[in-house]
């Protein structure tokens, strides 16, 4: 797999990993091997290649930024279940892509099971949401 939402899923992926790196303004400076398809996009900002991504990745790459620290969580987008990796370096952010699970068509039979392998995927705690509630004060604490 060349990455996430990439367009030819027979492709193997990149033995140390697949990723992309974001400037602050999300445009896309950097693209692995494994995400080749990306490099069409250099200079473009990510949420144009990736329709309707926005609302998914969007606040996790911001708690990425706010915080300082790497974000992880599991997404199903374009018919894929993966694994997103977030590392902030200042404003940048490389975004690291794990290919957990891509929905089966071909039968029914796959497609039931590619949906199940993809719904136990995700009630596993790497794939918890996104808690917007603002931080507790440090004066609060005990």
């Amino acid at each position: 797999m060349t990455g996430i939402w990439s367009p030819e899923p027979e492709a193997a992926a990149t033995p140390g990993g697949d990723y992309y790196v974001l400037d602050a303004k999300d445009s896309i400076v950097h693209a692995s091997a494994g995400c080749q398809w990306m490099r069409r996009f250099l200079g473009h900002v990510v949420w144009e290649c990736m329709p309707l991504a926005e609302v998914m990745f969007r606040p996790r790459f911001e708690e990425a930024r706010r915080t300082g620290h790497e974000v992880e969580f599991r997404v199903l987008y374009a018919g894929a279940l993966s694994q997103i990796r977030a590392v902030p370096a200042g404003s940048d952010l490389t975004v690291f892509v794990t290919h957990v699970e891509r929905l089966n068509v071909r039968t029914l039979a796959t497609l039931t099971a590619s949906l199940r392998r993809i719904e136990a995927a995700l009630e596993t705690p790497a794939s918890a949401p996104l808690d917007l509630r603002a931080p507790a004060s440090p004066q609060a604490l005990p």
